[in-house]
């Protein structure tokens, strides 16, 4: 098994107050060379965003580093790893299992609390497990409902509690998506949703795992971009997206550094169920 140390990645500059911070400094240069009688004016609106960035991310920010250390430290008793950091805002949520077929995940086995990918299929928020790990097997019940939330593409913060800012996820469209039913393998489900929440769900559930996944870095961020382009995003944008989480995400893992597959075997029953998933999800991969 996997037995990281357990270790909490709190900087206290995110990459939007950074991103704040060199506008910031850009349009103070600008104003110096154009009109600098506004530089005193411009600093204090500065200091006015950086605070409403600031503020809300400060603010409580040692309970959520201690929630987080405890719910890492109940997964790494219960796996013998823990996923990565995940902070929030938290601004959507699924409660039910959701699939999505990928040639990535091919031949490919992990399971953990919040994923799994077993043979082709990546599942998020696949229900109530229970591991035993003096023989190595995990079991899920995929009909206990569990609520998995993400906020969408990220950065995303509030303004002073006022407003939330950051990566858009663009207008509300009907997708379809698959999801664990006993009666329909591979069950197809319309959902109303914006047009970046799939993409943005499953790969910040690959995220949370990045340092574990038999998936590399790099392909991960191949499926964002694949499955924004299925969700009708333009070439360009979508490629905007792909290079900001490919050169921006996750810095400190190897973008080609896969892990080995889980040592983990499923249960006689989860295994059969999955085989089954398996099979109703082998028509072509996109929608």
């Amino acid at each position: 098994m996997n037995n990281k140390t357990i270790k909490l990645r709190r900087p206290f500059f995110d990459i939007s107050f950074g991103a704040a911070t060199v506008l910031g400094v850009f349009i103070v240069l600008l104003l110096y060379f154009v009109s600098p009688n506004f530089i005193p004016m411009s600093l204090l609106f500065g200091v006015f965003v950086l605070l409403g960035l600031g503020l809300p991310r400060w603010q409580g920010k040692e309970e959520r580093a201690k929630r987080a250390m405890i719910a890492k430290e109940k997964e790494q008793e219960k796996w013998g790893f823990h996923s990565r950091d995940r902070e929030g805002p938290w601004l959507n949520y699924i409660d039910y299992p959701l699939i999505k077929a990928s040639q990535f995940a091919e031949d490919k086995q992990f399971y953990s609390e919040w994923l799994i990918i077993h043979n082709g299929l990546i599942i998020v928020n696949p229900g109530l497990s229970s591991v035993t790990l003096d023989d190595n097997t995990v079991d899920y019940d995929f009909s206990v409902k569990r609520a998995y939330a993400w906020d969408g593409c990220t950065p995303k913060r509030w303004f002073f509690w006022l407003a939330l800012i950051g990566t858009p996820d663009w207008a509300q469209k009907i997708e379809t998506i698959r999801t664990i039913d006993d009666k329909t393998p591979c069950k197809k489900k319309e959902l109303f949703w914006q047009q970046a929440h799939h993409a943005s769900l499953v790969h910040d559930a690959l995220y949370q795992y990045l340092d574990s996944i038999p998936i590399p870095k790099k392909n991960v961020d191949n499926l964002f971009h694949e499955m924004l382009i299925e969700s009708g995003f333009s070439g360009i944008m979508a490629k905007i997206y792909h290079l900001a989480v490919r050169y921006l995400g996750a810095r400190d893992v190897g973008e080609n550094d896969p892990k080995k597959n889980s040592e983990l075997a499923l249960g006689r029953t989860c295994a059969e169920l999955l085989a089954i998933q398996v099979s109703g999800c082998k028509e072509p991969y996109h929608e």
